[in-house]
């Protein structure tokens, strides 16, 4: 990915952020690992730049579909 994809595909994470904060969704970060990838922490949980961006381009930026990831996330950590 070059320079500027990456800083686009950043700035659509925090365009996504923003709108589920605007929506009443607690969504804290970004931190950024070690290896590069940048986590938040929503729902008390731990997801990726990435799968925020799955949720925009699924149409699931709302209460419904956060707690679905969040779900997964849990069951697929434990």
């Amino acid at each position: 990915m070059s320079l500027h994809g990456f800083a686009r595909g950043i700035g659509d994470v925090h365009g996504v952020v923003r709108t589920m904060q605007e929506h009443g969704i607690k969504v804290i970060g970004p931190f950024r690992r070690r290896n590069g990838t940048f986590i938040y922490s929503l729902a008390e949980c731990v997801v990726t730049d990435h799968e925020i961006l799955d949720l925009a381009k699924a149409g699931k930026l709302d209460a419904g579909g956060v707690s679905e990831l969040t779900a997964k996330i849990k069951k697929d950590g434990s």
